[in-house]
């Protein structure tokens, strides 16, 4: 079964995310199901992803997404790693 996940920026602004997500292209790693994004209060971002399994972020987050991060934030930012992360195994989902 799939797994989502939803992340809560606390420091990266939706300016930060959008940098980021420029090296990263819109064609979606191995694993991803969806992905969805915005821009919250305080111009932070939250984003909720469905994923294959944990290990396909994982592998995406190593292999491709810090890289993409180092790349273009500011190396303070980019240490603090990803923002808040929750997980939760999908048991019920109901699609158009």
């Amino acid at each position: 079964m799939a797994w989502v996940q939803i992340q809560k920026s606390t420091q990266a602004t939706w300016d930060d995310y959008e940098k980021v997500q420029n090296v990263l292209g819109d064609e979606p790693p191995p694993g991803l199901i969806h992905h969805f994004a915005g821009e919250v209060e305080g111009g932070r971002w939250q984003a909720v992803s469905v994923w294959e399994s944990q290990d396909d972020f994982n592998r995406f987050l190593e292999g491709q997404l810090m890289p993409a991060v180092e790349q273009v934030l500011d190396p303070a930012l980019a240490q603090g790693g990803p923002p808040p992360t929750e997980w939760f195994e999908v048991k019920h989902s109901i699609e158009r």
